[in-house]
């Protein structure tokens, strides 16, 4: 098969696996929303994967070239079931690295990074860590933002 025909089935596959969306939840100093994230990778770069392949993606990524060790840009985009500010939809921006920690980052991996978030009038500086598993395609993320004191926590499930 032709590699164009090869793109063609992979986008095929990839973009109606992005209409499901990750769970996330948001624990403000007040209260605490849930909500549902939805989340592209503009470009990754591959530090773990064969030397004899690229290291660079956008958009698709295989689970391998980010479990393997990475790093990537992020942007999300969120809908939440109650307003965490002024609105019911929020975005970030996050660059996030994962660090293979067992069997070459398959069964788990480190993730860290820092990232924006942004509702309605409200707009956070965050850090961030947590785990992935099941080759690469299960994330659970706990970020931090300081001021105000906000904590949200994410478990995403990410086949591309």
């Amino acid at each position: 098969m032709s590699q164009s025909g090869d793109k063609v089935n992979r986008l095929n596959v990839w973009f109606p696996l992005q209409i499901i969306p990750s769970m996330t939840l948001y624990s403000f100093q007040t209260h605490s929303v849930f909500g549902f994230e939805w989340e592209t990778t503009p470009v990754l770069y591959s530090f773990g994967i064969n030397r004899h392949v690229s290291p660079w993606y956008s958009f698709i990524v295989e689970p391998t070239a980010r479990f393997s060790g990475s790093v990537e840009l992020t942007v999300a985009g969120q809908v939440f079931t109650s307003k965490p500010g002024r609105s019911y939809f929020g975005s970030t921006v996050q660059v996030m690295g994962f660090i293979p920690v067992f069997e070459l980052g398959e069964q788990l991996t480190l993730n860290v990074g820092a990232g924006k978030f942004r509702t309605g009038g409200l707009s956070l500086y965050y850090t961030a860590a947590g785990v992935s598993s099941v080759f690469g395609m299960v994330h659970l993320n706990v970020k931090h933002a300081a001021n105000p004191e906000t904590w949200m926590g994410s478990l995403e499930v990410r086949i591309f």
